[in-house]
């Protein structure tokens, strides 16, 4: 018997003991007589659970307002959060952003396409359509401010003073707008700068003076312009 499993444990390279409780296996099936022996692995080890599939159906019929988070996703659905995420990570929804667009009517339609014609002219010499040069055009535009921003980040020395800040509201931060003008730069021939496209930045603000007296000024007397500090 011993001469027997060292031989089948050498002839299928596995150890004596497997060897053995195989052995065993097989007299146990006969004393049961059993005409098939069946020496299947019986281990099952770590079975990982069934994912569950997308139905693309159910996805379509959410509203595109329930569709901003995955937690809405995930509670309409019925599945978690973390299933959003693989589904997400396996490309079977995709991720989209989304921007307002102008309503546009016929008329505004027209009006663009005749402007964008505008700036277009023929040349002779090419044969071709080309944009005009904008150099007699002035661009205008306006841009808000913050005074100061709620946080702050500064780099400082290690004996140095941290800086201190004060506002009447951290919601309702003083704003100051500034209108901007530029038109096209125009260079010579040897490219020396004739024109450098800066006009003028305007800021727009207003004083006026104190409607009552407090302890910064007295009735009548004109604000200082807090914006230029």
């Amino acid at each position: 018997m011993l001469g027997t499993i060292n031989e089948l444990a050498t002839e299928y390279e596995m150890c004596r003991k497997t060897i053995t409780r195989l052995w065993k296996e097989v007299q146990k099936q006969r004393e049961n007589n059993n005409t098939a022996i069946n020496l299947n692995n019986k281990r099952v080890g770590i079975q990982a659970p069934n994912k569950i599939q997308l139905d693309e159906e159910k996805f379509k019929s959410i509203k595109f307002e329930l569709k901003g988070i995955q937690h809405s996703v995930a509670k309409k659905m019925e599945v978690s959060q973390s299933t959003v995420c693989r589904w997400k990570k396996d490309r079977v929804i995709r991720k989209h952003t989304n921007t307002i667009k102008p309503t546009l009517n016929d008329n505004n339609k027209l009006h663009r396409l005749s402007l964008a014609l505008s700036k277009l002219q023929y040349d002779e010499h090419i044969d071709t359509l080309k944009f005009k040069p904008h150099t007699n055009i002035v661009h205008i535009d306006e841009k808000h401010f913050y005074l100061t921003r709620e946080s702050q980040t500064y780099y400082l020395a290690l004996s140095e003073v941290e800086p201190h800040r004060e506002s009447q509201s951290k919601r309702f931060i003083p704003k100051i707008m500034f209108m901007c003008a530029v038109a096209n730069p125009i260079f010579l021939t040897n490219r020396d700068v004739f024109f450098d496209s800066k006009i003028e930045i305007w800021p727009f603000i207003t004083q006026e003076p104190a409607k009552r007296s407090s302890k910064n000024r007295k009735k009548g007397n004109w604000r200082p312009n807090q914006y230029n500090q």
